[in-house]
C-alpha cells in the first residue's frame, strides 16, 4: 500500500531537516577547529617570559624597544575573584633577562583586553586599551605614555564608554582621539552569544569612534577577533575567528567609513593582527576552539598555537605563511604575534607567560 501524500511529505521534511542539522553541525565543528591538525614547527628559537596570567595582547614601540602587554586573569574574573595582577605591563624585549613591569597610572577597576599604540609626528605616544569593568560595562581607556630609557609610565587622559561597546575585543588607533574597535558579539545575553558561536550567526560589527561618537562601519561579521591599520592608513585588516578569514577594508580617511576589498582564507581561529615594518600582517591564532575551552577549565591542558605571516601587495593581503606552530608545550592558545627587531613576541589569553622568539634570518 502506497504511503499517503502527508506521510511522504513528512518523510521528505524529516530528511531535509536531518541533512540541514548534519550540515550545520559539520560547519560548526570545522569552524571551531575540530578537524584541524597542528604540526609543530618554527625555524627560530623561543624563550618563555613569566607574566601575570592572560597576556592576551602585545604592542611594540620599536623606537624605545619596549613592548606593552595587556594581562587579565579570565578564569579568576569569571569566578568572581579578579586578580590584582590585571593591568598593563612594559617589557624591554631586547634586554637579556628583562621581566615585564606593571605600569602605574591605570584605574583601580582595570581589566584590559585589546591594545593599540599611536605615535604622533612629534614622538608623543598614546596607548589605548579596552577595559572590561567589573560591573559588566566596557570602555576604551586612553593613556599618554612616556618612556625614559626602558622605564615606562602611563597617565590616563580619557575613557570612552557607550552602549554600542557590547563586547569589544580589539582596537586600532588612528590618532590620539580616533579609533576602530571590533565587537566580537553584539548580543548582550549569554544565550545570544551562545547562539552566535554555535549557529555561526554573523551578527558582530566594527565601530569607528570619530572623536565624538561611535559609528557602525561594518556589520554581519562572525566573531571578529582583531583589527589592524596599514602603515599608510588606507586599509583596515579584520580577522574573523570562526569564519577563518582575514577581511581587508579600504577606509575613507575623512568619514572613517569602510569598503570591503579583500577576503583571504586562513584555516585557523584567527585572533589579533599586527602590521610589521615591511607591511606584512602577523596574526596570532588558537586553531582549536574546543581546546581553548578545555584550557580555560584546566590550565594543565594547554591549547595549540599558530602564528601566520600574511604577505601584502599594495595594501592587499596575497597569501598566508605559517611561521610558528606548537601543540601547547611552549605556550597555550596564542592570541598575538608581534614582530619587531628580528623578534616575535607571542601572547595568550590563558597562559601565564609570553614567548620572546628570535626569528630566523
Amino acid at each position: 500500500m502506497a504511503a499517503s501524500p502527508w506521510v511522504r511529505a513528512g518523510i521528505t521534511a524529516a530528511a531535509m531537516l536531518t541533512v540541514a542539522v548534519v550540515a550545520l553541525g559539520y560547519r560548526m565543528l570545522e569552524s571551531h577547529g575540530a578537524f584541524t591538525t597542528v604540526t609543530p614547527g618554527f625555524s627560530g628559537t623561543c624563550v618563555g617570559v613569566p607574566t601575570a596570567r592572560g597576556p592576551e595582547d602585545i604592542v611594540i614601540d620599536a623606537v624605545h624597544k619596549v613592548a606593552f602587554i595587556s594581562a587579565t586573569d579570565r578564569p579568576a574574573r569569571a569566578g568572581g575573584k579578579p586578580s590584582a595582577a590585571d593591568g598593563l605591563y612594559s617589557y624591554a624585549y631586547l634586554e637579556p633577562g628583562a621581566k615585564p613591569v606593571k605600569l602605574a597610572g591605570t584605574p583601580g577597576d582595570f581589566h584590559p583586553h585589546g591594545l593599540s599604540l599611536y605615535r604622533a609626528p612629534d614622538g608623543s605616544m598614546t596607548l589605548m586599551a579596552i577595559n572590561h569593568r567589573l560591573d559588566g560595562s566596557n570602555s576604551v581607556d586612553i593613556f599618554s605614555v612616556e618612556i625614559n630609557g626602558t622605564a615606562a609610565h602611563a597617565t590616563e587622559i580619557g575613557s570612552i564608554t557607550g552602549g554600542v561597546l557590547a563586547s569589544p575585543n580589539a582596537l586600532a588607533a588612528i590618532d590620539e582621539d580616533r579609533f576602530y574597535v571590533v565587537n566580537d558579539h553584539t548580543s548582550k545575553t549569554a544565550l545570544g552569544r551562545w547562539l552566535d558561536d554555535n549557529l555561526l550567526l554573523p551578527r558582530a560589527d566594527v565601530l569607528y569612534f570619530d572623536g565624538m561618537k561611535f559609528n557602525e562601519v561594518a556589520t554581519g561579521l562572525n566573531y571578529p577577533n582583531g583589527v589592524a591599520l596599514s602603515d599608510d592608513g588606507k586599509y583596515l585588516y579584520v580577522p574573523e575567528a570562526f569564519a577563518r578569514v582575514l577581511l581587508t577594508f579600504e577606509r575613507n580617511p575623512f568619514s572613517g567609513e569602510l569598503h570591503q576589498v579583500g577576503v583571504l582564507d586562513i584555516p585557523s581561529n584567527l585572533d589579533n593582527a599586527r602590521v610589521a615594518a615591511d607591511g606584512s600582517v602577523w596574526i596570532g591564532s588558537h586553531p582549536k576552539a574546543y581546546a581553548m575551552a578545555a584550557m580555560r577549565r584546566d590550565p594543565g591542558k594547554p591549547a595549540p598555537s599558530e602564528i601566520f605571516r600574511v604577505s601584502v601587495e599594495n595594501g592587499l593581503p596575497r597569501g598566508a605563511t605559517l611561521v610558528y606552530a606548537d601543540r601547547g608545550s611552549q605556550i597555550g592558545g596564542a592570541s598575538v604575534g608581534a614582530p619587531s627587531d628580528g623578534r616575535l613576541l607571542i601572547g595568550s589569553p590563558l597562559d601565564d607567560k609570553i614567548l620572546n622568539c628570535v626569528l630566523p634570518r
